[in-house]
């Protein structure tokens, strides 16, 4: 393990500067933060206090990375991960990336720090990054409802694919040919939600229904954004709008109900909505939202079993069954 006079020599300052860096001290120029932080990083250099911890074999700290807390569904989701864990006497620590890998790479880097004992990611920018942390640290990281592309990475995982299918052929067999979509990833590229952008090209090639370029909508996230994608469809529409919307989250879609109804298009009779998640506040929406249900609950404590069996060794207690962890379409009056 390297010294910090090693740290030092490698950065061409003083011990002492270094000293103060590590501490967070502000009387250190940007030009020497670099040059210390850049030795820390080429010597994988571990500050004393996390050696302490590290010698101890555990921290009890679990950290989780999500998207934005401010989405209901992330909050409800660290909610239930955290009071399992609190359960077996660990503490949980959480960070939101806002869709940005160098956060990313930030949380992970608690894991070679040894700040925490394992981490569970619900969201995940650089798969490559995370990858490489799963194959460093083996069985210390879980994937929960994310897209999985390696085997060798635990997670778990639900069918959103075919969940936003069945959601589609819902809407179709109520007579709905003319669709527009929503996603919080981006529609071009695989990102955020790809399975179910992918269900959605599918159930249109399918169908043999056009997908309109101008009906497509990316990084929507809140109600606000709804109300946002509502009145670009008013504004550009020439007379021909939609006649059912699908989108993945509920706060989109009561945002765009609420913009909808305030310019007289009626929901569902003009244009039928699909939400995401149902969350607590679909049912009481003004149009009771249709929506695809997670097993939020279930799908945290699967993945605290998988990531406490890692761990300790031992098997933790569960009655989670793959019937839990299944998405199901509640359908209300919006659609």
């Amino acid at each position: 393990m390297a010294t910090i006079k090693e740290i030092a020599k490698k950065a061409g300052v003083g011990v002492g500067t270094v000293s103060r860096y590590l501490n967070d001290h502000p009387y250190v120029s940007e030009d020497k933060r670099k040059k210390i932080q850049n030795a820390i990083d080429e010597l994988d250099y571990t500050p004393s206090a996390i050696a302490t911890q590290l010698r101890s074999q555990s921290t009890k700290n679990i950290g989780v990375l999500v998207s934005r807390l401010a989405n209901p569904f992330f909050a409800e989701l660290f909610d239930s991960i955290e009071r399992k864990l609190n359960l077996y006497g660990y503490q949980v620590l959480v960070s939101q990336t806002h869709d940005d890998s160098a956060a990313e790479q930030r949380f992970l880097d608690q894991l070679k720090n040894h700040q925490v004992d394992g981490v569970i990611l619900a969201s995940v920018e650089n798969h490559e990054l995370v990858r490489s942390f799963a194959q460093t640290y083996p069985q210390k990281v879980i994937l929960l409802n994310e897209e999985n592309k390696y085997q060798d990475i635990q997670s778990v995982t639900l069918n959103h694919y075919q969940a936003t299918l069945d959601a589609l052929n819902y809407l179709f067999t109520q007579g709905h040919h003319h669709f527009a979509y929503i996603t919080g990833g981006n529609y071009a590229v695989k990102s955020h939600g790809y399975s179910r952008t992918k269900a959605f090209q599918d159930f249109s090639k399918q169908h043999q229904l056009p997908i309109n370029q101008d009906w497509l909508f990316s990084q929507k996230h809140t109600a606000a954004d709804g109300q946002e994608v509502a009145r670009s469809l008013i504004k550009n529409s020439n007379n021909t709008l939609p006649d059912a919307i699908f989108t993945n989250s509920d706060e989109v879609a009561i945002g765009l109900i609420d913009e909808l109804q305030k310019n007289n298009i009626s929901v569902p009779k003009d244009i039928a909505v699909i939400g995401y998640d149902d969350q607590p506040f679909a049912r009481f929406a003004a149009v009771p939202l249709t929506t695809i249900r997670q097993p939020i609950n279930a799908m945290a404590n699967k993945a605290v079993n998988i990531l406490l069996k890692n761990l300790t060794g031992q098997d933790v207690p569960e009655d989670i069954t793959n019937e839990d962890l299944k998405l199901k379409l509640i359908i209300r009056k919006s659609a």
